[in-house]
């Protein structure tokens, strides 16, 4: 797990990470301050997914795991949700890159 860091408390920013295969992940994280919730555009190659709400899951990029070769992971500190602009700039919130066998083993810890 590779944990984002130099994420702001700032309305709109661009991210841009590696894979764990090299490839690169490009982010667009933005808050909206009427419902109190960031959400997350993610491309890498020819794969893209917009407005994904980054919320308490493991893997916020797991209905797509048989098309890319990674997943992002939301931490958070108190269990509770994303809902604050400088939640990630404090520590509470956290997003980190999966690598394919993190992906596998959450999807295995989670399956049942």
């Amino acid at each position: 797990m590779k944990t984002l860091s130099g994420i702001m408390a700032t309305g709109q920013q661009r991210l841009s990470t590696m894979a764990y295969n090299g490839d690169v992940i490009e982010m667009t994280l933005y808050f909206q301050s009427r419902t109190g919730s960031w959400k997350i555009d993610v491309s890498c190659d020819d794969f893209t997914v917009k407005g994904l709400r980054v919320s308490h899951v493991p893997n916020i990029l797991s209905q797509y795991k048989n098309i890319i070769p990674f997943g992002i992971g939301v931490v958070i500190t108190d269990g509770g949700e994303p809902f604050l602009i400088n939640d990630f700039s404090t520590g509470r919130v956290e997003l980190a890159i999966l690598s394919p066998d993190e992906v596998d083993s959450i999807e295995d810890l989670y399956a049942g």
